[in-house]
């Protein structure tokens, strides 16, 4: 069986190693945004030297907020990685693909990802340039909808042509929500579940992290994980 595992950097940002193809989703990003979690200086230099953040074969970002990006550090990356695809909504490197489509599809050895425009959450960010993802290994079907307006009839549609994952990688809005809860339920399907863009413990002045652990008994997907702290890693079969 093919190893399909997930590590957590801070807030959405993962790299995923899917048999031999490793990606990056919203993996580094250092600016500060109050109650939310970003690399200090130290979880930098410990993200971009663990083993499981080497050699990425693809780099993705949903979007180029700054609790998502960082291009100091996406730079840094190339200069590193120099073979590693970079794809972004946004023009910020001159060796980059630029999503722009509505649709934009890719395929990478045995991984073949779409991309679909989806809304930001929030009517202030509705001009924002922002991506989510499907992608297939071998027919492990994962879902990556970033900062995407919870329960968005965007994202049904995609899903009425694409049906139900395997894995969705999801704010932890969606859980906390009951429209969230439900459109989970009605339209995404996931065997598995897996819950982030949390602060860690010591940034979490809002009070996200509570309400999300109780949050995870109301949600019908029999195996929900949340990525609560860095380096976390989980596999999924």
């Amino acid at each position: 069986m093919p190893l399909r595992q997930i590590t957590f950097s801070a807030n959405a940002g993962v790299s995923l190693r899917l048999g031999d193809v490793r990606l990056w989703v919203d993996a580094v990003h250092e600016e500060p945004v109050s109650g939310f979690s970003v690399l200090s200086p130290a979880l930098q230099d410990t993200v971009m030297n663990h083993p499981d953040f080497q050699q990425p074969n693809l780099i993705f970002c949903t979007h180029c907020h700054p609790d998502h990006f960082s291009r100091r550090l996406l730079g840094q990356a190339m200069e590193r990685w120099p073979l590693a695809e970079m794809i972004l909504p946004e023009r910020q490197f001159e060796r980059q693909i630029l999503l722009s489509q509505p649709r934009e599809s890719l395929v990478l050895r045995e991984l073949s990802i779409r991309f679909f425009r989806l809304p930001h959450e929030g009517k202030e960010y509705a001009a924002v340039s922002h991506y989510g993802c499907l992608l297939n290994h071998d027919g492990f079907r994962i879902l990556i909808a970033g900062d995407c307006a919870v329960a968005t009839p965007v994202l049904q549609e995609v899903l009425q042509e694409t049906g139900p994952v395997d894995l969705a990688l999801l704010n932890f809005p969606w859980i906390t929500l009951s429209k969230g809860r439900r459109f989970i339920e009605q339209f995404i399907r996931p065997r598995h579940l897996a819950v982030y863009h949390l602060p860690f413990e010591r940034d979490d002045i809002y009070a996200y992290r509570r309400p999300t652990l109780r949050a995870v008994e109301q949600v019908s997907t029999e195996d929900v994980r949340l990525f609560l702290n860095p380096l976390q890693q989980e596999r999924f079969s």
